[in-house]
């Protein structure tokens, strides 16, 4: 029976037929040489596929128990991970893995497992990024965690996740577990207000179908923006009273270590993310009231001007105009979101610039150096939340 397993892994699905298989033997593979020990399910949850994918899963054969389930309710993958926790309540130790992955080693069953099993609430995943990949990730969801949470993780919306069964409780009965992208956020900042202890946990390079749809951002980062940052402000409004509470970030424990090899680049068409940007700030910022006010609307107009040599997004407002959105999202939370976008785009377009010549670890260093400015702006919204 599902309640009598010990060790959960969790594998949400939509149209993945073409990996599904290896993740699943990739998982089995984990739990087998790992956890022989310990009684085991792989539940796959799959989000209303067309293509074939439960079939796939369904005949992929696995020595641990396996269901292959339709969600519960409507697409989403918040959906999707929820029929996943239903049905892993009681069992000691959970983890969450993507059914598009395909870079997956059984290793990350061990590493995400082992550490609930010696009493974290919580595992997170790093992996090895090219700084100009995780658009949302470091300028968006890695200061926020960091600094109004107190959660020092690298990348708190990786995707893959161990929890405790304490945790999966608590997010079972949180009235904030929302439907669709912002499920990962959602777990990262639940785990850190009521986990005792949380892991990182170094998987290495993490690569995936999705992926290629990065290349559109219409077709995946724009959407997943909106409902991950949404998702993210709703979440730090209703634990405003831990908000208000945290001091310094405290550093988390990690288990493994990322490879030594470098990522792969990630091309970026600044022209074409310029002229994005210079047409959102005309349609959703010129001459309209927004969060920003005049002042840092007529600095966002002002940089919509600049060519593409002299084009520079200072973080300071990127980091002010964040924090003011945060304070304007539970007033307006679709027009907020829709006028922020064009400083989030102008933002990462600026620090693409600044550190496209750079080695990665210098860009990496950027990007946490970010987090002061962060903080300063972090201490002025504790107050006003």
């Amino acid at each position: 029976m599902p309640g009598a397993a010990e060790l959960v892994v969790g594998i949400c699905t939509k149209n993945c037929a073409s990996t599904v298989g290896r993740v699943l033997q990739v998982v089995d593979e984990g739990l087998t040489f790992f956890f022989e020990d310990r009684r085991a399910l792989i539940v796959v949850s799959d989000g209303f596929s067309t293509d074939g994918t439960r079939e796939a899963a369904a005949t992929t054969p696995t020595r641990a128990e396996k269901m292959v389930l339709n969600q519960r309710g409507a697409p989403g993958k918040g959906v999707g991970v929820r029929t996943i926790l239903e049905e892993a309540q009681g069992a000691e130790a959970v983890a969450l893995v993507d059914g598009d992955l395909t870079s997956i080693q059984p290793q990350w069953i061990k590493l995400l497992l082992e550490p609930v099993l010696a009493g974290a609430d919580l595992v997170v995943p790093l992996y090895l990024r090219h700084p100009h990949d995780g658009v949302i990730t470091n300028h968006v969801v890695y200061p926020l965690v960091n600094v109004l949470f107190g959660l020092g993780v690298r990348q708190p919306i990786g995707g893959e996740f161990a929890l405790s069964s304490t945790l999966v409780e608590k997010l079972l009965s949180s009235p904030m577990f929302p439907e669709e992208f912002g499920i990962d956020i959602f777990i990262t900042v639940t785990g850190a207000v009521y986990g005792r202890r949380v892991v990182e946990a170094a998987l290495g390079v993490k690569e995936h179908e999705s992926t290629k749809r990065y290349s559109n951002p219409e077709a995946l980062l724009v959407p997943m923006f909106h409902q991950v940052t949404g998702t993210l402000f709703s979440l730090i409004h209703h634990f405003r009273d831990h908000v208000r509470s945290v001091g310094e970030t405290r550093e988390v424990e990690r288990v493994g270590s990322l490879p030594e090899v470098a990522p792969a680049p990630v091309p970026v068409d600044e022209k074409k993310l310029l002229a994005r940007f210079k047409g959102l700030v005309q349609e959703r910022i010129s001459g309209r009231d927004t969060f920003l006010g005049g002042e840092l609307a007529a600095q966002v107009e002002r940089l919509a001007g600049l060519p593409l040599e002299e084009f520079e997004f200072p973080l300071s407002l990127w980091a002010e105009g964040l924090h003011r959105a945060l304070l304007a999202y539970r007033e307006a939370p679709g027009e907020t979101l829709t006028a922020l976008e064009p400083l989030w785009q102008g933002r990462y377009l600026s620090f693409v610039r600044e550190t496209k010549d750079l080695p990665v670890e210098e860009a990496e260093a950027r990007i946490q150096a970010q987090l002061p400015e962060f903080r300063r702006q972090a201490d002025l919204v504790r107050k006003a939340l």
